[in-house]
């Protein structure tokens, strides 16, 4: 060993001996235990992990680096890596005490070549309620169409199987994926509202609110299910006209074998039934897509829910989103990691996400844009194009 080097491990020494009453020295402080988990290693891309952090202490901030050029300061983040190649993760934490503590896994993460699947979601598809109309455009915003026209008081929209589906007043239609073939699979479905899909398992999902704007004998108060043609249908959950919490939006994963709904209290009762956007808030609740209906919440208080949706993926879902008329926000399936994502907006509606893909569209007064699913590289695909609800085609 060097002279110059022991007389600075000797300076350092003394440096510390001397200001161990001044607080110890930092050069001996130990550091945070860091660790953290992850859903998988090895994958096909766009390739999605959960990360999980695994730490001992009140966490104030955290810094993600994916080692694709992606980093995230969220708890416990979902990744998708789009490109062929072996990573090194790495994490490091601030806890509230100002301790500090950091781990780094290296080529923890192998993606193989990219391959899609041919039945991923091609088109977008959108319902003007005023317009009382359904289109279809690519997700570029490079084309676009009309399918449907003539719908009396259109109030959601769903895709699944080779088909639409959307709901009126009191019947829900479906039609083939250009619109032809339109037909009346259920009907005398008082209050009818939103409408969903399990790809899986072939199964509709939808929703009769309870409130009445005549009498109570024109209202349903119920959550419902039944085969892809409306036959066997099914009654999972009631609500009475006095109900202050029932089902309003509804949207089915399948790959997770779950359902998430919205409860609110009632809204402005009027011609056009209930609009949802006047309500007084609610929570997102789950239950599983089998006979049971035991719901359970998701996170409390939303605020106005214009639209609803989930992350479409080959996987279960890992986000639900949601406008406020005013915002994008969104949280994790379990509650946990709410955040606004777009913020600022001029009446924002429909929304669909797509996390495999990497793109959430949206619609306002200015038209349907997409971005990045947290908000970030954002662009106007349809200027002055108007949706109520805006979906993916599955």
């Amino acid at each position: 060993m060097s002279r110059a080097r022991v007389l600075w491990g000797l300076s350092v020494l003394t440096l510390c001996w001397v200001f161990l009453g001044l607080g110890g020295c930092t050069l001996f402080q130990p550091k945070v235990p860091v660790d953290f988990a992850v859903s998988g290693t090895e994958g096909v891309a766009p390739f999605l992990v959960d990360f999980t952090p695994l730490v001992v202490g009140d966490v104030a901030a955290y810094y993600w680096d994916f080692g694709d050029g992606e980093t995230s300061t969220e708890s416990s983040p979902v990744h998708v890596y789009r490109d062929r190649g072996t990573y090194s993760v790495f994490l490091a934490v601030t806890l509230v005490d100002g301790s500090t503590g950091s781990e780094k896994e290296e080529n923890l993460i192998g993606v193989e070549e990219i391959s899609r699947k041919e039945d991923r979601p091609t088109k977008l598809y959108w319902m003007n309620t005023s317009d009382g109309t359904i289109h279809w455009g690519d997700r570029a915003g490079l084309s676009s169409g009309t399918i449907v026209s003539y719908i009396h008081r259109g109030q959601d929209l769903a895709s699944g199987g080779g088909y639409i589906y959307w709901t009126t007043e009191d019947i829900l239609y479906r039609a083939n994926a250009d619109g032809t073939g339109k037909e009346a699979i259920a009907t005398n479905q008082k209050g009818l509202y939103s409408v969903s899909v399990d790809h899986l398992a072939d199964k509709l999902y939808w929703t009769c609110l309870p409130g009445p704007p005549l009498t109570d004998a024109y209202w349903d108060g119920s959550l419902k299910r039944a085969n892809l043609d409306g036959s066997a249908i099914e009654t999972l959950k009631t609500y009475s006209s006095s109900s202050t919490s029932f089902a309003w939006w509804i949207r089915c994963d399948g790959n997770g074998e779950r359902f998430y709904f919205s409860t609110d209290n009632y809204g402005i009762v009027g011609p056009k039934r209930v609009e949802s956007k006047a309500s007084s808030g609610g929570t997102f609740k789950w239950t599983f897509v089998d006979t049971t209906f035991a719901p359970r919440d998701v996170t409390g208080y939303l605020g106005s829910v214009y639209s609803m949706a989930l992350d479409v993926s080959d996987l279960p879902a890992h986000y639900i989103y949601w406008t406020t008329g005013s915002a994008i926000k969104r949280c994790k399936v379990d509650g946990s990691d709410t955040t606004t994502v777009l913020g600022g907006l001029s009446s924002a509606s429909g929304i669909a996400v797509d996390l495999i893909e990497g793109k959430m569209y949206w619609s306002d007064s200015k038209g349907i844009h997409r971005a990045e699913p947290d908000g970030t590289q954002a662009e106007t695909i349809y200027p002055g194009v108007w949706a109520d609800v805006l979906i993916l085609q599955r």
